[in-house]
């Protein structure tokens, strides 16, 4: 009899336990629980019914290793991490490859701004072994809301901003009338300048993962500058467009200030004289602008492997970092 392969594995936790669900695999599936997303451990049990397994959540950051005798282990997480201060802290791990693997979880993580962390917040950072945090935000923005970190957590600033290049702030420039709309073409645009004026930026971020590091990138909303990161780490590890589209879309939902934040964008707008319907991209993640920008990176540089040789990561580094990013099998 074929087996089906395991797929559309989802990981939700409510209060203190775990709700898992998948598709394929068999009577014979065993479901380990565990702390680290390498080592199964030794707490396994049975499927409560074909497809589900309720799990005790026994600590804050839980991996879920679902064994078919057949196929191996397939590793899975809840993809956004609870914190007290972050509302769009997430693992990048889980996104299947186009050849057949999946992305590593536990190795890279994305975030809005961390100036609210919290202690609480601090003993997860401390678990999960992130070793740097790479801070994309201006110079105005980081003295404005400085990073709270653990100890020992190295921060390193790359000022990866639209504000920087223009000198001014997308505000500054609106109320100016040098930028009279904000569709999803204009964000794509922005999007493809970042690929293009901050290389430098991108390439120590992509050679701290190839030297095995366990890295956290963010901005303020964790959403434009972050989503480009995450799009060009995806992409080298061999993630489709489709995942990565969903990974840049989530963050609109994610964003516990979102509403807040445009609101006050909206009548600062207003106050102007402007219509902020004309700038509605610039406080979501519309799907159509990182379609947008997959289109023109690959345009400008043919395909992500190309990008990632243009800004002076050599093949060496490149295939370092895709392993640390990913699984070579779906384990």
């Amino acid at each position: 009899m074929v087996t089906d392969p395991i797929s559309h594995v989802n990981v939700l936790s409510t209060g203190d336990e775990l709700i898992v669900t998948w598709r394929g695999g068999s009577d014979e599936m065993s479901v380990f629980l565990s702390g680290d997303p390498v080592d199964a451990g030794t707490d396994v049990r049975a499927p409560d019914a074909p497809g589900q397994a309720r799990l005790p959540l026994t600590t804050r950051r839980p991996y879920v290793h679902l064994f078919e005798p057949s196929q191996g282990f397939v590793v899975a997480a809840e993809r956004r991490l609870a914190m007290d201060g972050p509302s769009n802290f997430r693992d990048l791990g889980g996104y299947p490859t186009l050849d057949g693997a999946w992305t590593r979880w536990g190795q890279v993580f994305r975030s809005d701004g961390l100036h609210e962390l919290s202690d609480r917040d601090h003993a997860l950072l401390d678990e999960l072994e992130i070793t740097t945090v790479f801070d994309l935000r201006s110079h105005g923005e980081v003295e404005q809301a400085p990073d709270r970190l653990p100890d020992g957590v190295r921060h390193v600033h790359l000022p990866m901003s639209s504000d920087v290049a223009q000198g001014r702030s997308m505000l500054e420039r609106i109320v100016d009338g040098d930028l009279p709309k904000f569709d999803e073409d204009d964000m794509a645009d922005g999007y493809l300048r970042m690929l293009d004026g901050f290389p430098e930026f991108l390439s120590e971020m992509l050679h701290a993962v190839a030297n095995g590091e366990k890295v956290l990138f963010h901005c303020t909303a964790g959403k434009d500058r972050t989503g480009i990161t995450a799009m060009t780490m995806l992409g080298l590890a061999g993630v489709a467009d489709s995942y990565i589209l969903d990974d840049y879309e989530v963050s609109a939902r994610y964003r516990a200030h979102s509403a807040e934040g445009s609101t006050w964008f909206a009548d600062r707008i207003r106050e102007a004289g402007y219509d902020p319907d004309d700038f509605h991209a610039m406080w979501g993640s519309p799907r159509p602008a990182m379609r947008k920008t997959l289109d023109g990176l690959r345009a400008r540089w043919g395909d992500h492997d190309e990008y990632v040789r243009s800004i002076g990561v050599d093949d060496d580094a490149a295939g370092r970092a895709r392993t640390q990013l990913r699984y070579t099998d779906p384990v």
